[in-house]
Formats: structure tokens, C-alpha cells, sequence
């Protein structure tokens, strides 16, 4: 680290000159000027890196030498002919469908300007494109939203495999609603061919389908040693994926790991990028990650593959947020020095800082081990544990070897500190200040020290002169500092305030085109018991309650008044939101055909996940093995799927269904599954069946959570499961009643992995099959086999008569009257 000298030279004009400062750590060591006004270097392991004028230019003054175009083949004609220093204007106005294929030449004095008439004034929306080539060219300004591209790219630094751009900027560009209409077809919103391009002072607005946010490419060798730049840029958001592939940025790909990429990633903040574990990707070697800020995203930034990294300067602020993580280190020769760690409660791969265990003669692919990394000077303020030798199992094994952890200062109150899972000294700890208030012991190589609060905006960060992070001010990078300074989110008003539509059974017919005509937030009431014959699906496409009125002494009930098989009474498309209270589903009507389940998922493309809760209501009489009271859809994912007060009877297939992901990569139906209060009897088939498959560590979910629930008579065919669990991360299994049930195999049956957080407590199961998982530690202190007294079973009212076995709270294991 002695003789790692980092040195940023920042611009300022000042007559034509630009003024170069050169930092050691953050403290000024020297300054000069430099006659190219466009001229930017970073030096890195005293190595300069030179970011040419196109980079640079900032300068939008209409030149004389400036055209406006009005099309894309005008546009296209206009760059192929322009001289060093022409300025091409964009006409003001949508351009739809517009694919931009721009090839130029312009110079390091004099690049080639695109942009629109004013900032932000041409809009690119359908499937619209920007592929560029050539030298020294700069895009400016545009705006990409309302569409998605038919490429493999919104932004291409390349025409075609034989012209790749070089020296070339894309700035100040929006893009924003330009996911694809299918959650799993890939795409990457910026793909870095060449070298020294930079995409700098841009915003990204939660891109929602698979395929990171920026890519830099090493397929080739014009492509590698490419010292592109990224920064000043505004990340904003990414929803949870749901799979892996929902980076933010990825530096190259693992086959390419062994090659420098040295791209340098500084100054952009990272607001709730949550599409995965990796938030940033290195994929390469010799890359450089500064100075940016991770503003409460779970995950972090990961060193995945390569060699001679650099993580200095960021600010990961976690606020308390569960599952925000700081770095991941994998690979030899790693350096993370001089970040701040802030409220990180993170774990495992997500922790403030985890070092990873690696694998013996590993493939490329997987995890080389750490060697000689250098981790120096860093602030942990009231974060999770540190973890070194994260991952291992029986194929990491290799545990991290000489690894430096040097003057880095913890404040916590936590009793530990960290977690060293193979206590064999390849963690060298030396001159680590822990915050004088600690109250546990003081490992080997830290010592106490007296630290001066110090405020960083409204942040009081412990600083200590001898330990930590050596910043006299901390640089946190915000929304007005990064991003196109002309963008101002769009801000929609509705026009009038929800209101209720009073539903009589006669008018069911008519129920249908009252949820189409019907506005977010509308509520719609069925104000009769008895049937609502349905001739076709009702589809939510937006934000609605579809709910019983008050007070009635049955529930409506929803039945198929079709020749027609019906996929469902209710289907939830893209992005809907559905409460729906106090009506029954019958799958079976009279001799009309079937309903295939209550309520469906769509099984049309989706990028945004939906929303369902579904309180006291009733599912029943589905008489083929394919049925199922609520089915998701492939490729389909409910953010929440909130299942209350309700019950499950008679039903040859699934109570509820969210297994349709079969291909073993990490991909689910649901993120958060709440089941509370509910009754499953006399099932064929599972009541609970929740699938993700595969060994991908890259997400979180899915939560499932299952809470004072009764089972009677479900799945008792050989080998069966009464709940079926593979895959689920995060379960809780309390205070619910199994009784003869799962008698062919299975009460619970759970597939994990060592890392799930699974817990099943105050559960009985009374004649009933075993609770089987991989590990066998999922069983708590509270399981009891008692026989249950149901109060009325012929009724459907299976609460717990008499005398209960103890639950974790005051009411009576299994469902519990409202």
C-alpha cells in the first residue's frame, strides 16, 4: 500500500488552462496546469491513465459550423460527413422507432457533437437505439423512455463486430420505463466496446428485466486494457429480480477474468439498487471502484473475478435497512482501502466486508482463492459482522492466505466483531482500532482508541487519526451532484379520488367491464350472497379492492358460467395490485366447465411484480389434479402474496401453487409469501408448494412465512408433501397444526442450503409424515404430536377446541377464530 500512490487530476478551466491536483489518500500533494483544456488523468499504480477531450467536453454552445436533423437518416448522413468540431442538433420532438447507427471521426481537440436542440428535447421511445463507432464523438442529452430496445443494447460503443468506438462520450443521458414487456429477455442498457469511453453525468431508472445496467465487453483485444470511465452517474433504483442477472454494472465476464480491463467506476451514487446480491460486478483485473455511494441497496460490491482491483473512497450507507451489504473479495492481490461501512446489517455475501473461502484447482468460472490482499484503513460504524472465509463449504475450502486487515477502526456494540469461519491466521491483523465505548474482548491486533465524533453532513462518523478512513471530509455523493442535470421526474396527479361500485349478482355479467373501466384505488362490492356466474376471466391490470359488502352472511361466490374452461376467475397482469375480501371461488359449476384456479398470475409477459392479498375467502370443489385455489405463472413474480383469514377445501390439485420455475436456476413465483390464519382440508394434492431451483446465491428470497394455519387430510399419496418448500431462503413455520396429513411421505419437506435462515417451532403433528430437510436443524424446542379437538370439522370451523399445546403466543396452535 506504500507505494500505491493514487492520483486524480480535476478539472477546472481557468483561461484556456486546466488545473491538475495530485492526491496521495486524500491529501494534496502537488498541483500543476495542463495546457489541454479536455485532458483528465488518473494514475493508478503509477500508471497514468489518459481520458482524451472527447471525454471532456462540456462545451454546448452552438458552433457555426452546426446542423440540425430532423430523422434518423439524416442524423446518420450528417455524423459520416461531419468534420472535427461540427455540431449536429437534434430536432426538439419524439423520435420513435429510431435506430441510430452513427459512425464518425472527430479529434482529441475537436470531437464531434450530437445532441438535441435543448437538453432532454428528443425523446427516443418504442424500440428505438443508439449504436456509435469511430473517435471522438460525443452524445449529449437524450432521453430514451416509453419503449425497449430490439437489440441486445439501448446504448452500443460499436456499429458492427468490425467498428468499435474508441475515445468516444455519452452524456447526460436519461433512460427511464425501457425494460422489456418479458421480466427474463435479456438486455443491457449500455455496452462498452473499445476503449477509453466514458458514460458520465446519466440516469437510470430501475431497469426491470434481466441484463445488467451497464456492461463493459473484453470479447476481444481492442476491446481489453480499455480504461473507459463511469462516473458521475445516478442509478436510480432496481427492484429485486427475482433471479440472477440483475447487476448494476458488470466489468467483464468470467471467461475474460484473467485479462485488465482497468475501467474506472467513480462518482455515482446507487440509490436501492436491489436486483442482486452484486450490485457492481468486477469481472476482470486491474479495475478501479472510487469514490462512489451505495445508497441502501441490498447487496454490494463484489469482486467476483480478477485480479489487482481497486475499491477506495466509497460510502456504503445502509441505514439500518436489513440485507445492505458493503464488498465481497475474491481473488488474488485485492486492495480496499479508505471506504466507510455505515449501519450495514447485511449477512453472509452480504456482509459490510466479506472475504471469500476459495476452491481448489478452481475453474474460472468459480472462486480463486484470496491472496495477498491488502484491506486498509476502512470505517465499520455500527454495521453487521465482518466476515473472512464466507461461503465455505464442501467445494470452497481453500481459506483466504495473507491477507492484510491494517488500521481499520470498528464502532460497534456488538460483542463480536467479526467471524473467521477457519481460524488459520491467513488474516493478518494488525494496528485495528476498535471505539473506546466496546464493551467485549479486544481481539489480537486492535487496540481501543479514543475517537472525536465527527458530523458529515447529518452523519456522525466516528474519526480517529490513527485508524480508520483518512478523510478530513467525506465526499457522499447525492442526486444533485451525479445524473443529467435536466432531468425532473415526471410527477402524475390523479385526477379525482377513489370511489366504490355497488355490485348486485344480476350485474355480474357486467363485472368485467366495470374492472376495466375502474381507476387505481377503486374498490368494487358485491353486494349479494349466492352465485356471480362469470363468462370470462377478470383481469386486473391496475391497483383495485374487489371485496363482499359488510355484514353479509355468506360469501358471494365466483363461478364458471362458460362451455369454456376458464385459467381463472381472476388473472393479474403486469404490475396490479389486488386486495380481494370475503368471496369464494367454486372451480366446479352445475355442468359447465371448469375454472383451472380461483386466481392466476398472467401467463403474458411481465416485468413488474404484483401485488395480492387475498382475506377471508374461499376456495373449493377443483376437481383435477392441475387445479389450484391461487396458481403464479412462469416467469411471473408477486413482490407479496398475502393469504389471510381464508380456507382451502376439496381441491385435487395445490392449495396455493408457486412452483412453475423448473429450471433450476435460481428463479421463484414470490418474493414474500404470508400465509396467516388459514385452513387447508381434505386436499389431494400439496396445500403449499413454493419452488426455487438450483444453487444460485445471488438473491434473497423467497420469505415465506406460515402462521397459525391448520392442515387436515393433505396429501397423503406416497411420497407426497403437505407443504413442499425447496429453495425458500427465509422460512418461519409457527404455531400451525398438522393433522393426517402429508401420511404418505411428509408433513413439511424442505430443500435448502446451508446459508437458509429455515425454522419450524410450536407446530403439532398428529399422525401426520416427518419434517424432512437437507441439514436437519430446522426443528425447534415446541413440536408435539398431540390429537387435536376440532370445534366443527363438517363445517370447516377446524380451530382448536379444547385443551392446546403452547404456542409462541396467546392464541391456540392452528387457525384461530376472527
Amino acid at each position: 500500500m506504500k507505494n500505491l500512490i493514487l492520483s486524480l487530476f480535476i478539472i477546472c478551466s481557468l483561461k484556456g488552462y486546466t488545473k491538475s491536483i495530485l492526491f496521495d489518500k486524500s491529501k494534496v500533494i502537488n498541483s500543476s496546469f495542463y495546457k489541454d483544456p479536455f485532458s483528465f488523468h488518473l494514475v493508478f499504480d503509477n500508471k497514468p491513465m489518459v481520458i482524451n477531450s472527447a471525454m471532456m467536453a462540456g462545451n454546448t454552445n452552438r458552433a457555426e459550423n452546426s446542423i440540425t436533423v430532423n430523422n434518423p437518416q439524416e442524423l446518420k448522413a450528417a455524423v459520416s460527413k461531419a468534420r472535427p468540431g461540427d455540431v449536429i442538433l437534434l430536432k426538439d420532438k419524439e423520435w420513435p422507432n429510431a435506430a441510430l447507427q452513427l459512425h464518425g471521426k472527430g479529434t482529441a481537440a475537436q470531437p464531434i457533437m450530437i445532441m438535441p436542440e435543448t437538453p432532454g428535447g428528443a425523446v427516443f421511445t418504442g424500440q428505438s437505439y443508439l449504436q456509435l463507432s469511430g473517435e471522438y464523438l460525443v452524445i449529449k442529452d437524450l432521453h430514451f423512455k416509453n419503449g425497449y430496445t430490439p437489440k441486445r443494447e439501448i446504448i452500443s460503443f460499436k456499429t458492427s463486430e468490425a467498428l468499435l468506438a474508441n475515445h468516444c462520450r455519452v452524456t447526460g443521458v436519461v433512460i427511464e420505463n425501457y425494460s422489456q414487456p418479458e421480466k427474463f429477455r435479456s438486455d443491457t442498457w449500455v455496452t462498452f466496446y473499445g476503449k477509453n469511453n466514458r458514460i458520465d453525468h446519466s440516469t437510470f431508472v430501475d431497469k426491470l428485466n434481466l441484463g445488467p445496467v451497464i456492461i463493459a465487453e473484453l470479447n476481444d483485444e481492442r476491446s481489453q486494457k480499455n480504461e473507459h470511465l463511469i462516473d458521475s452517474n445516478y442509478f436510480k433504483g432496481r427492484s429485486r429480480l427475482g433471479a440472477n442477472g440483475g447487476e448494476t454494472i458488470r466489468i467483464g465476464v468470467s471467461r475474460y477474468s484473467l485479462t485488465a480491463s482497468r475501467t474506472t467506476i467513480a462518482h455515482n451514487l446507487f440509490e436501492r439498487c436491489n436486483g442482486e446480491v452484486e450490485i457492481v460486478s468486477i469481472k476482470s483485473g486491474e479495475n478501479r471502484v472510487c469514490f462512489n455511494t451505495f445508497f441502501e441497496c441490498e447487496g454490494g460490491l463484489v469482486l467476483r473475478h480478477g485480479s489487482d482491483n481497486l475499491v477506495e473512497g466509497n460510502f456504503f450507507l445502509g441505514n439500518n435497512k436489513p440485507f445492505t451489504g458493503g464488498v465481497r473479495v475474491i481473488n488474488p492481490r485485492q486492495k480496499v482501502f479508505n471506504n466507510v461501512f455505515y449501519q450495514l446489517q447485511g449477512t453472509n455475501f452480504r456482509a459490510p466486508l466479506s472475504v471469500l473461502n476459495g476452491v481448489p484447482n478452481s475453474l474460472i468460472n468459480r472462486y480463486y482463492q484470496v491472496k495477498d490482499a491488502w484491506i486498509e484503513r476502512n470505517t465499520f460504524v455500527d454495521c453487521s459482522n465482518i466476515l473472512f472465509g464466507a461461503g465455505k463449504d464442501a467445494e470452497r475450502t481453500l481459506a483466504p492466505e495473507n491477507v492484510q486487515f491494517r488500521k481499520n477502526l470498528i464502532a460497534t456494540s456488538r460483542e463480536e466483531i467479526y467471524t473467521d469461519a477457519n481460524n488459520d491466521q491467513g488474516i493478518v491483523f494488525s494496528e485495528n482500532g476498535l471505539i473506546d465505548t466496546y464493551q467485549g474482548k479486544v481481539p489480537n491486533g486492535f487496540v481501543k482508541t479514543k475517537t472525536n465524533p465527527y458530523k458529515i453532513e447529518d452523519i456522525e462518523l466516528p474519526y480517529s487519526k490513527l485508524y480508520g478512513a483518512e478523510l478530513k471530509k467525506l465526499n457522499v455523493i447525492g442526486p444533485k451532484k451525479t445524473g443529467a442535470s435536466w432531468y425532473h421526474p415526471e410527477i402524475r396527479k390523479a385526477w379525482r379520488k377513489p370511489k366504490s361500485t355497488f355490485l348486485k349478482a344480476t350485474q355480474s355479467s357486467s363485472l368485467a367491464a366495470t374492472l376495466k373501466e375502474a381507476l387505481a384505488g377503486d374498490t368494487i362490492v358485491l353486494t349479494d350472497t349466492g352465485f356471480y356466474p362469470l363468462k370470462e376471466e377478470l383481469i386486473i391490470d391496475k391497483t383495485l379492492i374487489l371485496m363482499a359488502a359488510k355484514g353479509l352472511k355468506n360469501r358471494p361466490v365466483f363461478v364458471n358460467a362458460s362451455f369454456k374452461s376458464l385459467p381463472a376467475f381472476i388473472t393479474l397482469e403486469n404490475g396490479s395490485e389486488l386486495t380481494v375480501k370475503g368471496i369464494a371461488f367454486k372451480g366446479n359449476y352445475e355442468s359447465y366447465a371448469n375454472a383451472e384456479a380461483g386466481i392466476r398470475s398472467t401467463d403474458k409477459p411481465m416485468n413488474q411484480p404484483y401485488k395480492l392479498t387475498i382475506d377471508n375467502c374461499e376456495f373449493y370443489d377443483y376437481n383435477e389434479s392441475s387445479n389450484n385455489g391461487f396458481s403464479g405463472s412462469k416467469s411471473t413474480l408477486a413482490d407479496s402474496l398475502i393469504v389471510k383469514n381464508s380456507v382451502f377445501h376439496h381441491i385435487s390439485g395445490s392449495g396455493i401453487n408457486l412452483s412453475a420455475e423448473k429450471e433450476d436456476k435460481g428463479i421463484y413465483n414470490a418474493e414474500y409469501t404470508l400465509i396467516t390464519n388459514c385452513v387447508f382440508t381434505n386436499l389431494m394434492g400439496t396445500a403449499i408448494n413454493i419452488y426455487r431451483g438450483g444453487n444460485d446465491e445471488s438473491t434473497l428470497g423467497p420469505f415465506v412465512k406460515i402462521d397459525h394455519c391448520t392442515f387436515n387430510e393433505v396429501e397423503n399419496r406416497e411420497q407426497g408433501s403437505a407443504v413442499k418448500l425447496v429453495g425458500a431462503q427465509q422460512v418461519s413455520i409457527l404455531n400451525s397444526n398438522f393433522s393426517y396429513s402429508g401420511q404418505g411421505g411428509r408433513a413439511i419437506f424442505f430443500q435448502e442450503y446451508r446459508w437458509d435462515n429455515i425454522s419450524v417451532d410450536h407446530c403439532n403433528f398428529y399422525e401426520s409424515g416427518k419434517v424432512e430437510s437437507f441439514y436437519q436443524r430446522v426443528l425447534g424446542s415446541h413440536i408435539y404430536q398431540v390429537k387435536p379437538e376440532y370445534t366443527d370439522l363438517g363445517k370447516l370451523n377446524l380451530s382448536w377446541a379444547g385443551p392446546a399445546p403452547a404456542s409462541a403466543d396467546q392464541f391456540k396452535i392452528g387457525v384461530y377464530s376472527k
